[in-house]
């Protein structure tokens, strides 16, 4: 008799019609450094028949829980030019051991002295980014499995009307491609992003 646990959770994926799909990503890129997460949130397990048990395919792809930082880190932000940065994904290896790398062009505008000090810092560091897409979705880059190779370049441009930018490549292997996160963002000592709903709290006193 066979030890394997099989758990599949396939479902139907239906496409509505008239419903609308946009594409693109918003602004506001979060980061911290991986050294000033605590605690991660986790993603439920396939083929288990436990507790942590994925339910659904949209499960499957969602944290469960809230990133724990270290006592006074926040995450912070990079606000980037609208309507120019992406993120995809491949999957990559040999069957029975693929995995997915998530990828993230951020560009911002300009080149200025605080965008040269991000990238002399990050080109060597490991950080975590959460980006939201324009449905409102959060998605994470970065786990603690796989380290995040963060890569930037910048362009002075050359005639008077082009664009002025930094560029920031972001690369991470993953299980899952770019996963969904429903938790708690702390962006300071007194405000936190819902980020099932996209509403900015207050933290309660301790």
């Amino acid at each position: 008799m066979s030890d394997c646990t099989v758990n599949q959770v396939y479902g139907s994926i239906e496409a509505c019609p008239g419903r609308s799909v946009l594409a693109g990503i918003r602004r506001r890129l979060f980061f911290i450094p991986k050294s000033d997460i605590v605690k991660w949130p986790t993603l439920p397990k396939l083929n288990t028949t436990g507790d942590d048990a994925a339910k659904d395919m949209g499960a499957l792809a969602t944290y469960v829980g809230s990133f724990t930082l270290k006592a006074d880190a926040t995450w912070k932000f990079i606000d980037l030019k609208d309507n120019a940065s992406n993120v995809t994904h491949d999957t990559a290896g040999e069957l029975g051991s693929q995995i997915i790398e998530n990828k993230a062009t951020a560009i911002v505008a300009g080149t200025s002295k605080e965008l040269a000090g991000f990238g002399r810092q990050s080109k060597n560091d490991d950080l975590v980014y959460v980006y939201q897409e324009r449905d409102g979705a959060y998605r994470v880059l970065g786990n603690d499995m796989y380290s995040t190779d963060t890569k930037n370049s910048s362009d002075t441009a050359a005639e008077a009307t082009g664009a002025k930018t930094t560029t920031f490549t972001i690369a991470v292997y993953d299980d899952c491609p770019a996963p969904y996160y429903e938790g708690e963002l702390v962006i300071s000592k007194t405000t936190k992003i819902d980020c099932l709903t996209g509403e900015e709290k207050a933290i309660a006193a301790a």
